[in-house]
């Protein structure tokens, strides 16, 4: 039976070189694709996973908050485009919660619990 290797040994060699290929995305691959518009999935082709394995390589210690920063970083690049009307507003607003865990406030307080302050602490509030 073959072995199956994890994702991020097969990603990445160490955290060095998890920086360098991110790097490369942003500063080589995105300029060299001027048509190529920073997005998960493209990351995700990029470093030879998939938008899963990408999400997946978030959780680990060594590279998830070089990650997550690289996923911020899409989710700005996306928001200036819109910002300046070249991405629109839906497709955002779908890429945001689908890509990077945006959710609209309803959904959010769809889920929240209700609090009531009696007594002294009632109080505190005016």
């Amino acid at each position: 039976m073959k072995r199956r290797i994890p994702p991020e040994e097969a990603v990445f060699l160490n955290e060095d070189d998890c920086r360098k290929k991110l790097s490369n995305y942003f500063e080589d691959f995105l300029r060299e694709n001027a048509d190529e518009v920073a997005d998960i999935e493209s990351l995700a082709e990029y470093l030879g996973t998939t938008r899963e394995g990408l999400f997946a390589l978030e959780k680990n210690k060594l590279y998830g908050f070089e990650l997550r920063l690289a996923r911020n970083k899409i989710a700005r690049i996306k928001k200036q485009l819109a910002f300046h009307g070249k991405l629109p507003p839906a497709v955002l607003s779908f890429d945001l919660k689908n890509n990077h865990g945006y959710r609209d406030k309803n959904e959010e307080a769809a889920g929240a619990e209700t609090l009531v302050i009696k007594g002294a602490a009632k109080n505190w509030s005016k």
